[in-house]
Formats: structure tokens, C-alpha cells, sequence
């Protein structure tokens, strides 16, 4: 605590963000005076993790109760940090208990925070990478219009795919600057910008780590990248398909495990060849993923992406270096192996995508699962595995009994009741494409 009083002394911070990821991935909380996160409790509604992302909230009373009761928020303090578009505020990630004092279960933190500790407790400690895809879009408050492209220091709108030139990206230069400045503030480190597939898609690759910082980072990176956007005039997009018929957004996950004794890669043994539990993870991937869907791709539009998409995978096969497969393992130096999880859309919510890696993984290791042979052709020319819509994830979802005992009965629940009803939402919508080919046709 007194380095936390120090840190926000040193930086003049008069008051803080305290503030706590949803189901959805988007900061809920209060700002308070500095002081108060040193000496004051801090309490928020429970509830909040009932709220679906169209602002609509849960009434069943047996997950939630009827008399909305408080949870206390824990401000992590290593979780500090300057906020860089105001004056004199830092943000600060907090953990949730009950007014009992236990970890809050349905919380997106505690969740990860478990299978962390799932690991611990077999000797491992998880490390993650995560790549970010996002779109720059011009200003639209009309939703009803299509989504274009922000123009870029020319003035010009992006129309054609202008994958990896730098030329494309420096039309971007003054957002990609404040980008860094930002992330800096935040002690995000940032290791390559690329312009991707898409007109006005950028991807951010980042330093690895352990499982929980790297999920703090990204809840940061995603909140500073639309501000940083803001500042240069347009919008950010992390939405998995924006625009019709471009590529969609990925959150690429890279994932291997350390022996907490040795600090050593468990997944290679000492002449750099695979071991048993880098198989074992790798099956427990292929057979669990499909059921942790909701996790991976959590909205109605996250769908669109696998769908006759560029550089989506369809499966969950595996193979060396191969990006057409759901889980590619780079080729490289030998302590550096790693499983990069392609499936995740840059959608997600960080904590619970990186937790539903994990649960697979976990899984994998407890039963001793073995991967399938791995793929040295196009996986996208094998059946599609992965569910095709968030419906069909949700029933997988509920159905896997190891996935609910290891996430939770009451959080498994809760983000099933906001996604149903965010179904029922988007289904009374009838589209602009609907309306013009079969409203006098059919």
C-alpha cells in the first residue's frame, strides 16, 4: 500500500479509475479520489455482471438476487497505471469478493485467477502472447450505413486490400504514434505493427507473459486504442466482422507452459523435441475448444468470421507453421515452442478467452489426452468443426460438463443468459438485405 501511495504521489494523481472487466471485455466502475483506494472500501452491484452488451439486465433471481446487492472491489495495485487521455487520473484493475469476503465466482478475473491456480497446482505457471486486429473506421452515427475505412493522411479512403506495405500504414502514422505513447503510459510493450488483410485493418503483436498481466494488458490496449483513435479523428473497431465481405479480426493466442521449479518450456524435452504434455494440451485443445466457443467467439456477429473468411480457421486441427489450421505451432528456437490458438476472435473478452485456452489445455493434461496427426496441407479444405453460430456454441457451451465444473455452474449460467438474450435482440432485427431480396420476392 505505501507503494501504491508513493506511485500516486510521484505521478500527481488526484483521483482513480477503479474499475473491473464484464462478461462483455468493457471496464465497469467508479472514479474516486486517490485516497479513497488506499483507505475506503469500495463497493459496485454485483449485478453488473448480469448486464448483456445492448444494456439490457438479468431478472432471473436465482443467479442474481432481487435485492441487488454490493460486491467489494479489491484494487490490484500492480494494475496501476497513468490514464493518458485526462489530467491527474490513473486507472487502476480490481478484483471482486462477496461482502463475505470470497472471491466473487462469476467475475471475468476470478475465473482466470482459478485456472491459474488449477495450473499451480500441477507444477505450472501458463504463459500468453496475444496478437490484436482491429479496424480504423471513419465516423458513422448512423448504423443503419455501411462502415468504411478511415482515410488516412492523404485524405483518401482505403479501397483495395493493401496487406503488409508500410506505405499503407504510414497513412496512419499520427494514430500509431499516440498509439505507442499511450501504451507506454501504460507499460504495455509493444513489439511489431502490421497492416493486415483488411482496408484500415492494423494487427499489434506484444511481448509474452504470465496469463494474468497479459489479460490486464489487453483490457488496457483495447480501451487506450479507441481513444487514441478518437484523438486522430476517426474510430477503432475490435468488432470481429465490421465490414461485409472483408477479413474479420483475430486475437491470436499463443500459449505454452513453464515448470514452476525449473522455470523450463515443459512442451520440449532437452533435444528440443515435443513432450507428452505438450501433446497432452494440444488434445485437450482439439477436443474441448468446439465446447468453449461462447468464450472465443462471444457475440451473434463473431460468427460471420468463419465463414468463407480470409485467414480464418474453420477446424481445430494442428500443424508446423501452418496458418490454416486452428492451432499452429510456430517453428523456431526450441524454448520459445509454443501453441498459437487462432480461433479467438479480437471480440473476446482477454480474461475469459485466454481461461477457455486454458480449460482446454488443463483438461488435455489431466486426461492425458493425444493431438490428431498434424495437417501439412490446407485444413481449410477439411470439413468445418467449429459451431456456426453463438446458438449452437451456447448448447455445446451448457452440455460439457468438465468445461462447467472447471468454469462454474453460476458463471457458466450467467454469460449463457446474456447471450441468449442478446439472441433474441438480434433476431428481431430484419436486415437491409432481407427487406431487398426477399421482401417482394419470396
Amino acid at each position: 500500500m505505501k507503494e501504491a501511495a508513493d506511485w500516486l504521489k510521484k505521478h500527481e494523481v488526484t483521483q482513480v479509475e477503479c474499475i473491473v472487466p464484464d462478461m462483455n471485455g468493457a471496464a465497469k466502475g467508479k472514479l474516486v479520489p486517490a485516497e479513497q483506494i488506499l483507505a475506503s472500501e469500495i463497493r459496485i452491484a454485483e449485478a453488473i455482471f448480469g448486464q448483456d452488451s445492448i444494456g439490457q439486465w438479468c431478472h432471473d433471481d436465482d443467479l442474481f438476487q432481487v435485492a441487488d446487492v454490493d460486491m467489494v472491489m479489491i484494487p490490484d495495485y500492480s494494475s496501476l497505471s497513468v490514464q493518458p487521455w485526462s489530467e491527474a487520473t490513473a486507472s487502476c484493475i480490481c478484483d471482486c469478493r462477496t461482502l463475505m469476503g470470497k472471491p466473487l465466482s462469476i467475475a471475468p478475473r476470478t475465473i482466470l485467477r482459478n485456472l491459474i491456480g488449477k495450473f499451480a497446482e500441477l507444477g505450472f505457471k501458463p504463459v500468453v502472447a496475444q496478437e490484436a486486429e482491429f479496424y480504423l473506421v471513419a465516423p458513422n452515427p448512423d448504423p443503419l450505413q455501411p462502415v468504411l475505412a478511415a482515410p488516412g493522411l492523404s485524405g483518401r479512403t482505403p479501397r483495395s486490400a493493401r496487406s503488409f506495405q508500410v506505405e499503407a500504414m504510414g497513412e496512419y502514422a499520427p494514430f500509431i504514434k499516440v498509439m505507442h505513447k499511450h501504451a507506454e503510459l501504460h507499460g504495455i510493450e509493444i513489439t511489431g505493427t502490421i497492416q493486415e488483410m483488411g482496408e484500415g485493418q492494423l494487427e499489434v503483436n506484444f511481448m509474452h507473459g504470465d496469463a494474468l498481466s497479459k489479460a490486464d494488458e489487453m483490457f488496457y490496449f483495447k480501451r487506450l486504442v479507441r481513444q487514441a483513435a478518437q484523438a486522430s479523428g476517426f474510430n477503432a473497431t475490435f468488432m470481429a466482422m465490421p465490414m461485409g465481405g472483408a477479413p474479420g479480426s483475430a486475437m491470436h493466442l499463443h500459449q505454452s507452459l513453464l515448470d514452476i521449479e525449473s522455470d523450463n518450456n515443459v512442451f520440449v524435452d532437452q533435444d528440443g523435441g515435443f513432450t507428452d504434455l505438450f501433446h497432452a494440451y494440444l488434445g485437450g485443445l482439439q477436443k474441448y475448444t468446439p465446447a468453449v466457443m461462447p468464450l472465443l467467439a462471444p457475440n451473434v456477429n463473431s460468427y460471420r468470421r468463419f465463414e468463407g473468411a480470409v485467414s480464418c480457421p474453420t477446424n481445430v486441427e494442428w500443424g508446423l507453421d501452418n496458418r490454416t489450421t486452428g492451432f499452429r505451432v510456430p517453428v523456431g528456437d526450441a524454448a520459445a515452442t509454443r501453441i498459437e490458438n487462432r480461433i479467438p476472435g479480437s471480440d473476446n473478452n482477454p480474461y475469459l478467452a485466454i481461461a477457455a485456452s486454458l480449460v482446454c489445455g488443463y483438461l488435455g493434461l489431466t486426461e492425458d489426452l493425444r493431438p490428431r496427426k498434424a495437417v501439412e496441407d490446407s485444413a481449410w479444405d477439411l470439413d468445418h468443426k467449429l459451431p456456426r453460430s453463438l446458438r449452437e456454441s451456447l448448447d455445446l457451451f451448457t452440455a460439457c460438463e468438465p468445461v462447467v465444473d472447471l468454469l462454474g455452474e453460476r458463471f457458466v449460467k450467467v454469460l449463457c443468459d446474456i447471450r441468449r438474450r442478446e439472441i433474441e435482440a438480434f433476431s428481431s432485427v430484419v436486415t437491409p438485405w432481407e427487406r431487398e431480396h426477399l421482401l417482394l420476392t419470396v
